[in-house]
């Protein structure tokens, strides 16, 4: 198993700095990001769901998506699955508190 790169808080930080770069360019976008259906609809290239058209923030949106679970896999691969949910789960929660529901409802 490769060592890993970084220590827990680490990838925390990491995860939070991306996560809050797709929180700008969604709300550039005008994207309800946390509604049901939002980011698959922004992963499968749909600018339908977009408010505002703006397409380098949509393809920049996109790009963080899939850059967010990347980084989760890395979590997972170098530390644990279980840690890879604790981390994302804390930097989610994290962003709610500071954009409240801007980007939408968490459906649940």
């Amino acid at each position: 198993m490769p060592a890993n790169r970084f220590l827990p808080h680490e990838w925390e930080s990491r995860l939070e700095e991306i996560d809050l770069e797709i929180v700008r360019q969604a709300a550039i976008c005008k994207v309800a990001l946390l509604d049901p259906g939002a980011i698959e609809r922004v992963l499968a290239n749909d600018a339908g769901v977009c408010g505002a058209e703006h397409e380098a923030a949509f393809r920049t949106l996109r790009g963080l998506l899939y850059l967010h679970y990347t980084e989760v896999l890395h979590i997972s691969e170098g530390l644990s699955p279980e840690i890879a949910n604790v981390i994302a789960n804390r930097v989610r929660e994290h962003l709610r508190h500071r954009i409240g529901t801007q980007l939408g409802r968490m459906a649940g």
